[in-house]
C-alpha cells in the first residue's frame, strides 16, 4: 500500500512539475513578444529598448528592416523597417528616403496642419514632431550626386510614427518616435556614405 501511494505522490509531482514547466514555457515563448526580439531590431538600426517602452505587452512580436531602392538618383526611400505586436494591433515603423530639398521647404511641408509642429536641432541636424510622427532632416551628398548641382539641397529625411495602442503619451511618446527616427538616419547616413561627414550627437535633444 505505501509503495501504491509513494508511486501516486511521485506521479502527482511530476505532474505538476510538468505544469509549471508548462506554465513558464507559456509565459517565455507566448507572453514576451517585445523583450524577445533581438538588441538591435530593424537590421541592427534600431535599439530595442526604445520600442519596448512603447509598445503594449504582448503574446508575441515581429520586426523588419529592408534596404530600398532609390528610384531617381536623387529621390527615393533608401531603408524601412517595422515592430509589430501580434495582429499589428501596435506598430512602430519608419522610413529613410533620400531627397532634393531645403531644411526650409522641408519645414514648410510639415506645418500648416491643426497641430503646431515642435522642432530641435543638434549639429545641423533637425527634427519636428508632431503627435505621434516625427520627421528627422540631415543635409547628404552620396557618392554619385557629387558634382551635380542640386535644384535646392540633398539630403535624408527620416519619419516615424506609432499606430495603435501605446504604453506612453505626449511628450514622453514623442521623444521616443524621435530617438526611433534619429537612429535609422543615422544608419542610413553611414551606409549612403554621405559626404558632408556629419558628426551625429548620441542623442537628439528633449522636445521641450
Amino acid at each position: 500500500m505505501k509503495v501504491i501511494e509513494k508511486k501516486l505522490t511521485k506521479q502527482a509531482l511530476v505532474g505538476l512539475a510538468v505544469v509549471v514547466l508548462g506554465v513558464f514555457g507559456y509565459v517565455q515563448i507566448f507572453t514576451k513578444g517585445v523583450e524577445r526580439l533581438p538588441e538591435k531590431v530593424c537590421s541592427g538600426a534600431v535599439d530595442r529598448n526604445i520600442v519596448e517602452k512603447v509598445l503594449p505587452s504582448t503574446m508575441t512580436a515581429s520586426q523588419r528592416g529592408e534596404k530600398g531602392v532609390a528610384y531617381s538618383s536623387s529621390r527615393g526611400t533608401v531603408f524601412s523597417c517595422y515592430v509589430k505586436t501580434r495582429g499589428e494591433s501596435s506598430i512602430f515603423s519608419g522610413e529613410v528616403r533620400v531627397n532634393d530639398v531645403s531644411v526650409a521647404k522641408w519645414r514648410e511641408g510639415h506645418s500648416g496642419g491643426d497641430e503646431e509642429s515642435r522642432e530641435v536641432k543638434a549639429a545641423g541636424i533637425v527634427a519636428l514632431a508632431a503627435s505621434d510622427s516625427v520627421s528627422v532632416y540631415v543635409p547628404c551628398t552620396r557618392p554619385e550626386q557629387e558634382g551635380r548641382e542640386p535644384l535646392q539641397s540633398y539630403a535624408l529625411i527620416a519619419d516615424a510614427r506609432i499606430i495603435g495602442d501605446v504604453r506612453v503619451s505626449g511628450a514622453e511618446l514623442q521623444q521616443y518616435v524621435a530617438e526611433f527616427a534619429y537612429q535609422i538616419l543615422k544608419n542610413s547616413y553611414e551606409v549612403e556614405e554621405c559626404r558632408e561627414g556629419q558628426a551625429f550627437p548620441a542623442a537628439l535633444p528633449d522636445f521641450e
